[in-house]
């Protein structure tokens, strides 16, 4: 009797396992799902490669501390943030060049054109030179106008080469300052031009991703201290002043060109 007692105990504590399995496997599986950590964008700190396109500006003439322009400073203020190991820049700048001469620069650079992580451009103040060297007696509102949407064509051309060697990159393009305010007083209406000029350049950028317009205008304004001995060129001051704007622009757009190597 106590044997078949023993036995029923033990049949029932083993059909009471296989209910309890049964149940455990009808129920859906718990799953356990962790929201993902944001990384800051500064976290690991990256090599950046620099490429600087354009003129004179980009050149560093007028720097009478010979110290590279706006580009050098900039380097050197972007080598003191978190998010930046190294710094290597490619200097193209030329004095000079027209942005119809910039496609050829492209072309022959086609290199550092796909390894840029940030891609710096200052154009336009010697098309818009030309234009007072070829009408100075007759300069009006309207033949800069004109000539502003041949300009924003050739930049329409110029940015779609870049984008098109290169997806990824940051291009950032530094507008246009005032430094006719004296030479051409007869034209009353210059600051309208150069802000006509400038958001006619913003209008463009739209149309592209990854892109950074810096407007220095301001900067310049009733300020011939910041100019070099020719009145057209920025001196040291003047490139310093342009270096902290850049900067400052891109601290505002951290996302977009510190996470470049995450795309």
């Amino acid at each position: 009797m106590k044997k078949w007692g023993l036995l029923f105990l033990l049949l029932f504590y083993c059909a009471g396992c296989s209910s309890q399995q049964a149940i455990n496997a009808s129920l859906p599986e718990r799953q356990i799902k962790l929201a993902p950590r944001m990384v800051a964008n500064d976290f690991f700190p990256k090599d950046i490669r620099v490429l600087a396109l354009g003129d004179s500006l980009t050149e560093g003439i007028g720097d009478r501390e010979q110290k590279g322009g706006y580009i050098s400073r900039l380097r050197q203020q972007l080598l003191q943030h978190k998010g930046v190991r190294t710094i290597t820049v490619v200097n193209l700048g030329k004095r000079g060049l027209r942005i119809s001469q910039l496609d050829d620069v492209v072309h022959q650079h086609i290199e550092a054109v796909e390894q840029a992580d940030l891609i710096f451009i200052t154009i336009g103040g010697n098309d818009m030179m030309k234009i007072v060297r070829s009408h100075f007696f007759d300069l009006s509102y309207e033949l800069f106008a004109k000539e502003q949407k041949r300009f924003a064509a050739r930049l329409d051309h110029l940015l779609a080469t870049i984008r098109a060697a290169n997806r990824h990159a940051t291009i950032v393009l530094i507008g246009l300052y005032n430094p006719f305010s004296s030479s051409l007083s007869n034209v009353p209406e210059i600051d309208d031009v150069i802000e006509l000029w400038n958001n006619g350049s913003k209008e463009v950028l739209k149309r592209y991703s990854r892109t950074i317009f810096v407007n220095v205008k301001d900067l310049f304004d009733n300020r011939d201290d910041m100019l070099y001995s020719d009145q057209f060129h920025p001196n040291e001051i003047g490139y310093e002043q342009m270096a902290r704007r850049v900067y400052d622009e891109l601290t505002k757009h951290e996302e977009m060109w510190l996470r470049r190597s995450e795309q």
